[in-house]
């Protein structure tokens, strides 16, 4: 892709079945498979779940475009995350990128994927404002959770909680196995 790819590049390719995000200007597919989608489906019900009982309704989406490309850089990073909770003043279209960092992302690891790359994703969305990233990896039983004051690793008998959505709490293991 040209070093001045945009976000609103990224929409018009073609649906062939794959998610593009660029990172840097470098235009990266993404492939998932059936385990990857049955925990962002578990993890999107049980967010669903928390802003209907308690009336948050910060706009929690799924797979959206989001711009993090800092000011004054030459190439574009758009990335995708699988699950983001927006903030309330994001505008919310059919046809535009979002421009605004969420307040929190969510990665699930998929075999395309490398824990360094991930790591290097949760890190570009915290430097652009991202306020907490959680990384689940199927493979180590874990769940990451970076915010700029550091990491926190969660294993499988843990439960999952954020000051960003009191009272929220799911087991990690019911992300990973249901």
């Amino acid at each position: 892709m040209p070093p001045a790819t945009s976000a609103d590049d990224l929409v018009r390719l073609p649906d062939d079945g794959y998610r593009y995000e660029l990172y840097e200007g470098v235009l990266v597919r993404e492939m998932t498979f059936a385990g990857h989608g049955a925990v962002c489906q578990r993890l999107g019900v049980e967010l669903g779940i928390y802003a209907r009982t308690t009336g948050y309704a910060n706009p929690i989406v799924q797979n959206t475009l989001v711009d993090l490309t800092p000011a004054g850089a030459t190439s574009r990073t758009v990335l995708a995350p699988d699950l983001a909770i927006l903030r309330m003043t994001t505008p919310l279209s059919w046809t535009t990128v979002v421009r605004e960092p969420p307040l929190l992302a969510v990665e699930v690891v998929s075999e395309s994927q490398t824990l360094a790359e991930l790591a290097l994703k949760a890190q570009t969305y915290i430097t652009a404002g991202v306020e907490e990233v959680w990384v689940v990896d199927h493979q180590t039983r874990t769940v990451e959770v970076w915010t700029a004051q550091g990491t926190t690793t969660l294993g499988d008998a843990q439960t999952l909680t954020t000051p960003l959505l009191p009272g929220f709490a799911v087991a990690v293991r019911f992300l990973l196995d249901g």
